[in-house]
């Protein structure tokens, strides 16, 4: 608006005092001096409210909110399995060929031998037949070659030769009958083993590259996993790409420039869209669907973790003669304006962004326009300067043992009598110590019946020896060896399973208790009272590893990015002692994994060579930590599932940690007063005073979509990406 003389002079001395308290901002967030209160010029007339059609920039854009995540390599299910161990969990490193996830193999243990225990019952079942009518063959043989001289003088001694020979011919057609059922059965037997060896192979999931691993499938021990679900991730640690809110390949290739602000420096950025079918599974599996962009950073300054600005410029004229679209008014003859002369001057227009409409002609630069608003006097005045930006934050982390082992009865012979546990839930144990005391009753008919078997088989095994060293079979052929050989192999395979459970059995008896695969902390323990039996593969307790000890916290909101540094603080309940320890984000929990491996949570990790206080290597500390129970279950819901049992699961008081840290730091960056902005749709305006006239101005703006702020002594800030410059004068 125009501004008199009188009133401009006094504007002047008023700033004067004003700008030798302007607020001066450097880094890391040191407090700006506060800005005095300072009475400004009053309208020129609350009933002739004008502005001065003037030139500037206009800018259509908008910034979308995104963050600096790793490139992610997921790894999925190669078959459907009940799990049974996580290798590595977020943090820790992997080469290739590391096993990340891995199902239960006891069924197909259990498949295999029952395969080649029934192939090897064919071998030595078909070479027993074989051989009885083998020796059949050669008696039938004597008995004709030895009766088939003079049978044309000896009728009825030729129908009996004629006989035996039918029946030799029909023997060896059912010899060799049965020869084409055993090879048929053979192979499939043989085919079973190799599908059973493949579909076990599946059951390893394994790394094909070295790297870290950042996120999990957390399902517990039993939980059943169907085929191609993922349930790992691992990053190289170096490939990076920013993530951002979403918008079409069509969207951002019809902007004029796209780039990314990542602590307060511009890079350039290149988009990475989705085909249409990758698109549509994305939607389908109820993931969260990001823009993806690949970052130019020469330099290495960019790490995962860090808040990234997305500016999306879809259109940018400078230095255009505009006016505000509140002045612009239509009727039959087109769009104008009104003159403060009392003219009427009707325009053509161009661009707009929501604020001011460019003029193309029908007004003059300097030309003094009609608002129809009233605007009040404004009663502030920054001086802009350089600063920090940062947001700030403040969590709880909580004690997290996620590797566990169950212990169970596997002892399959015998009584299991439980007759003194010796730990309780959440008490730390070392490797070997013993969880619980038991006593085994022998079972001596299943060993005598073994011991029975072993005999038989080695008196078959001396048999079928004997065959196979038979120099009369030397003539058969090869082939005929080679059977001998396999029958001979195939009990020697039954007689060593034979063996081993008899010596499974006698080691069982002499189990005494249950101990500690791990140094760790029990997570489970039973309440069958001393004195239960344990039913065959019933669980006694569960250890989890300390050598997997992690903070977790709570992420609904995905603020916390993985790479990000914390400072994590503990107080001794014991002494009051506060420690302050360095911490960092080791898991990717949404964003750059599939929905299957997004999580409400995040692992966090003590930095390298840090010991957390309060925790399983503090020998002071008194261990409250939520520990995964690991029970067996068909979850309809995996992760709800998971979550429910590791909240029954929990130790009656879980030992808490202040978290403290930087969600996002843009360092030397041009602060604005929140309250000097004016947001029209996602765009940033303020009131720039020049040459004694208030301008409104466009600018790029970081923090406003949402707002978010930084408050500095008592003043809220938000900072500016482009269009704004250190040193302007703004009024609000």
């Amino acid at each position: 608006m125009i501004i008199g003389r009188r009133q401009f002079n006094k504007l002047k001395r008023m700033l004067v005092v004003g700008l030798s308290f302007a607020m001066l901002l450097t880094g890391c967030g040191n407090a700006a001096q506060a800005e005095p209160e300072i009475e400004l010029i009053d309208p020129v007339s609350a009933a002739s409210v004008t502005e001065v059609a003037v030139k500037r920039t206009i800018l259509k854009y908008e910034v979308l909110d995104g963050g600096v995540f790793p490139v992610v390599s997921e790894y999925s299910a190669g078959a459907g399995m009940k799990a049974a161990d996580i290798g590595f969990f977020p943090g820790q490193s992997v080469h290739r060929g590391s096993v990340l996830f891995s199902g239960n193999m006891q069924d197909y243990i259990d498949m295999e031998k029952a395969t080649r225990d029934a192939l090897d019952d064919l071998i030595i079942n078909y070479n027993e037949n074989w051989a009885v009518n083998e020796l059949k063959v050669r008696e039938l043989n004597e008995f004709i070659r030895s009766r088939s001289v003079g049978l044309e003088n000896n009728p009825e001694l030729a129908v009996i030769v004629q006989r035996v020979m039918f029946e030799r011919d029909l023997l060896k057609q059912t010899m060799e009958d049965d020869e084409a059922i055993f090879m048929l059965d053979a192979e499939h037997l043989n085919d079973t083993l190799y599908r059973l060896t493949v579909n076990e192979a599946k059951r390893r999931v394994t790394s094909y590259m070295n790297g870290t691993v950042v996120a999990v499938n957390t399902a517990s021990p039993g939980a059943q996993i169907s085929e191609g679900a993922n349930v790992a991730a691992v990053t190289d640690g170096h490939s990076i790409n920013i993530l951002a809110d979403y918008r079409s390949a069509r969207e951002l290739n019809s902007a004029m420039d796209v780039y990314a602000i990542v602590d307060g420096k511009r890079y350039e950025i290149t988009h990475i869209p989705y085909s249409a079918s990758e698109y549509s599974a994305l939607k389908a599996s109820g993931s969260d669907v990001y823009s993806v962009f690949r970052v130019e950073d020469p330099e290495g300054s960019i790490h995962a973790g860090q808040k990234a600005s997305v500016v999306v410029l879809y259109d940018r004229k400078d230095d255009i003669l505009s006016v505000t679209n509140g002045c612009i008014h239509r009727d039959s003859s087109g769009s104008y304006v009104n003159l403060a002369s009392g003219e009427k001057a009707y325009i053509s227009k161009g661009i707009t962004d929501g604020m001011f409409t460019e003029v193309l002609s029908g007004v003059n630069e300097g030309d003094v326009i009609l608002l129809d608003s009233y605007n009040e006097a404004p009663e502030n005045v920054a001086t802009l300067a350089r600063g920090d930006y940062y947001l700030s934050y403040e969590g709880t982390g909580y004690l997290y043992y996620p590797d566990i082992t169950n212990i169970t009865n596997d002892i399959r012979y015998g009584t299991v009598t439980m007759t003194e546990k010796m730990v309780t839930q959440g008490q730390r144990v070392n490797k070997g110590d013993v969880i619980a005391y038991i006593t085994v009753t022998p079972n001596t008919v299943r060993l005598e019946e073994l011991s029975l078997k072993l005999i038989r088989l080695g008196e078959k095994r001396e048999d079928a020896q004997e065959a196979a060293d038979d120099p009369n079979n030397a003539y058969l052929g090869l082939d005929v060896q080679e059977r001998l050989d396999n029958a001979v192999a195939s009990i020697d395979r039954q007689i060593a399973d034979v063996t081993e459970q008899i010596a499974e059995i006698q080691s069982a008896y002499s189990v005494k208790a249950f101990t500690s695969p791990v140094d760790g902390v029990i997570g489970y323990i039973t309440d069958l009272s001393d004195g239960s039996i344990l039913k065959d593969g019933e669980r006694v307790a569960t250890v989890a590893a300390i050598s997997s000890e992690y903070l977790y916290a709570m992420n609904e909101g995905k603020s916390l990015l993985y790479g990000m540094e914390l400072t994590g603080e503990y107080t001794n309940p014991g002494t009051g002692e506060t420690i302050n320890f360095p911490l960092t984000v080791s898991s990717v929990s949404f964003g750059a994994v599939s929905q299957e491996l997004a999580s409400d949570r995040v692992f966090v990790m003590p930095a390298a060579g840090v010991t957390l206080p309060g925790g399983a290597y503090d020998p002071d500390a008194e261990i409250s930590a939520e520990i995964t129970a690991g029970e067996s279950f068909t979850p309809s819901n995996p992760w709800e599932e998971w979550v429910a049992q590791q909240e029954a699961a929990n130790a009656p008081a879980k030992q808490s940690y202040k978290l403290t840290g930087y969600l996002q730091y843009e360092s030397d960056v041009i602060l604005v007063p929140a309250k000097a902005v004016t947001v029209v749709g996602k765009q940033a305006y303020v009131t720039v005073l020049e040459d004694g006239k208030y301008i409104k101005k466009g600018f790029i703006a970081g923090g406003i979509n949402p707002i978010r702020s930084v408050t500095i002594n008592g003043t809220a800030y938000i900072w500016a990406i482009d269009g704004l410059e250190e040193g302007m004068v703004i009024v609000y």
